[in-house]
């Protein structure tokens, strides 16, 4: 962000009134979390090993070519029991996350419904809450506890609960340190930081933050833009509960409303700025169609749309990296991983209407770790 201001809400260690505080044997298995799943990275170095050295003979011997897809790679690596036993920690160490942060959050949960319920009809802060029970969930979404998260990102036992989203916080939170995202990263912060670039007199009078989850990437908004009117969706209520509760308790005005992304209800040309933050690795191949076509309706002229994700299209890999991503559907809960990894960014924007010249596919440094995130969006003409 070189000498601007550092937009203090990006940083995922920002103190709030929603999160847990971990008791010394809650913080411990927390811990303990951590260095398992730093271990079982470690240990998954050998897959590649093993490919290497016999998994990619074997192939080329029974089918006289080389592997070339990642259901190539699969044929040969998913028998192996060095794979079988790497796969089964890895799953078992992603179980124990929820279960380790859910122990402080089923203990806290009395306080914090009672806080959103005073959050939510203070509204100090300015920011609102519209829920629509009638609001329908993608099938890719309300079949399935995407990537294991207890009781799913659709949660919702009673008009009170915020459980999916302090679910999503804090264990995402500890899952990011323990695949080596450094703990202030924040992937609202490097797409702010990435606008603030090549736009520097970027000034939206609304702005849409679609797939919202627990709004952590949604408040960075509200304090990097704040003479604009910042909405929020997700389909999820008990996402949107504790979303709106955290916003508050910051203290940065946001309206979140239940509403899907594929076709939101919003009027024509109504934001300035669209965003979304590891979404499209959540959505169905038609339901990113979909989506991308809504983005176009949604922007105003001269508006822009920049969804950020994670860089795992097949593109960028080989097949056994491809293989390896792929363990994100068969494992961990990730239907729509492989969709995601196949989709041609550039080609949706232009199907969506945006014009060739204004699309814009990049990568963009995390503001901790070493890591980079993916950014695709366009200028809508």
């Amino acid at each position: 962000m070189g000498a601007q201001k550092r937009i203090r809400t990006a940083d995922r260690t920002v103190p709030h009134g929603m999160l847990t505080t971990p008791q010394h044997d809650e913080l411990a298995r927390e811990m303990f979390v951590l260095s398992l799943k730093g271990a079982i990275r470690t240990l998954g170095r050998g897959n590649r090993l093993l490919y290497e050295d016999h998994g990619e003979a074997a192939f080329e011997k029974t089918h006289g070519r080389p592997a070339e897809t990642a259901d190539d790679v699969a044929s040969v690596m998913t028998p192996e029991p060095f794979y079988k036993m790497w796969s089964s920690l890895a799953r078992s160490a992603q179980d124990e996350m929820w279960r380790a942060v859910g122990e402080s959050i089923e203990r806290e949960r009395p306080r914090l419904e009672k806080l959103a319920a005073i959050l939510r009809s203070r509204r100090k802060a300015g920011g609102s809450l519209t829920l629509d029970p009638t609001v329908a969930l993608p099938e890719y979404i309300g079949h399935i506890d995407i990537h294991g998260q207890v009781g799913g990102y659709e949660l919702n036992d009673d008009d009170l609960d915020v459980v999916a989203g302090a679910y999503y916080e804090s264990g995402g939170n500890l899952y990011s340190r323990g695949v080596a995202i450094g703990k202030r990263d924040s992937k609202a912060g490097c797409l702010i930081a990435y606008l603030r670039d090549p736009l520097p007199k970027l000034n939206p009078k609304r702005i849409l933050d679609m797939g919202c989850s627990a709004g952590s990437a949604s408040v960075p908004y509200a304090e990097a833009f704040p003479s604009a009117e910042v909405h929020a969706i997700d389909v999820g209520a008990g996402m949107l509960r504790y979303a709106h509760a955290r916003a508050e308790s910051l203290g940065y005005p946001v309206h979140f409303s239940q509403r899907n992304a594929e076709a939101t209800g919003f009027p024509d040309g109504h934001f300035d700025l669209i965003i979304s933050h590891n979404m499209f690795h959540e959505v169905s191949k038609r339901g990113s169609k979909r989506v991308m076509a809504e983005c176009h309706r949604l922007l105003s002229p001269g508006g822009y749309v920049f969804h950020q994700d994670i860089p795992a299209q097949n593109w960028r890999h080989e097949a056994f990296q491809r293989f390896m991503g792929d363990w994100q559907t068969w494992n961990n809960d990730e239907p729509c991983w492989r969709a995601y990894a196949t989709m041609d960014a550039r080609e949706a924007l232009r199907r969506a209407g945006f014009a060739a010249e204004e699309i814009v596919i990049r990568d963009q440094p995390q503001l901790d770790g070493p890591g980079k995130w993916f950014i695709f969006g366009a200028r809508k003409t």
